[in-house]
């Protein structure tokens, strides 16, 4: 049989590509093309046909990784374990376990590729329990609004990442849907999803906006234009949210340029009304 037959092998540059990935297709591709133990008992063949699909800058640095021997006078199998020694070094659990609790999901990251990004940082952690740490840190990691809020509410006993998964992403999608046919009834919606964590916010900061802004403005703290606490507009939990009076997304009603700034005792007189 042709070991052409069942398409070519691409080159591997080690400045480009994975070496983990590329093994894996060749050794496919040797599969494919009925070329093993069997038909290339000496993996002569073999051999050759790797280190001919190595890259001219990959080739080389094989070359310095197998001496004292030529490179071509080395087998086959010990080809790949010198390439694995170099390519794919034993990682310290510790520092896998830091990328994996630092990450954060990516404001273009769905919720199904925020938790495949999270099972592929678990590989060299070594967890004792994979799936409750996966769960853990997609709540924990996910961006704020209603889906993390959701998610939090929920009981941690009866809560696994499939669950957590299928539930932010109907979330998701029963918001999206409700904007797109009644922009109107989203905004409502999402106001008063809000109302309870405005209202208590208020209740902790006893001083009105104004009184206390001299002292966050020397703390180098900017009001935030999105809810009017003082923190960075892009770090806050309302920014996705639709103001009840114009109906716009990234502002909260008390912050509406359309009408003034409320104070603490406004927000209590608004509370009254409704």
């Amino acid at each position: 049989m042709s070991a052409e037959r069942f398409g070519i092998l691409s080159i591997f540059d080690h400045n480009v590509h994975s070496w983990k990935t590329y093994k894996g297709r060749l050794l496919q591709w040797f599969i494919a093309n009925e070329i093993n133990a069997s038909t290339d008992a000496t993996g002569i063949r073999r051999r050759a046909i790797l280190l001919s699909a190595l890259a001219e800058g990959s080739y080389q640095l094989a070359s310095d990784l197998a001496l004292p021997k030529a490179l071509e006078d080395v087998p086959f199998q010990d080809i790949l374990i010198i390439l694995d020694a170099h390519f794919t070094p034993k990682r310290l659990g510790i520092g896998e376990r830091h990328k994996f609790y630092a990450a954060t999901q990516q404001p273009s990251e769905s919720h199904t590729e925020w938790a495949a990004r999270l099972r592929g940082l678990t590989a060299h952690c070594n967890f004792s329990n994979v799936e409750e740490a996966l769960r853990d840190r997609f709540v924990i990691g996910m961006r704020p609004g209603l889906e993390k809020e959701k998610l939090y509410a929920k009981d941690i006993t009866e809560l696994t990442l499939a669950k957590a998964v299928e539930l932010a992403e109907g979330i998701r999608c029963a918001r999206a849907g409700a904007a797109a046919s009644n922009p109107a009834m989203a905004a409502t919606s999402a106001d008063s999803a809000a109302g309870d964590a405005e209202r208590a916010m208020f209740k902790i900061r006893e001083v009105p906006f104004g009184n206390n802004s001299d002292q966050n403005k020397s703390a180098g703290k900017l009001k935030c234009a999105v809810c009017g606490f003082f923190h960075g507009s892009k770090i806050c939990k309302y920014r996705n949210y639709v103001c009840k009076k114009c109906n716009k997304t990234g502002h909260l009603q008390r912050v509406c340029k359309q009408i003034r700034y409320l104070t603490t005792a406004d927000v209590a007189e608004d509370d009254d009304d409704d």
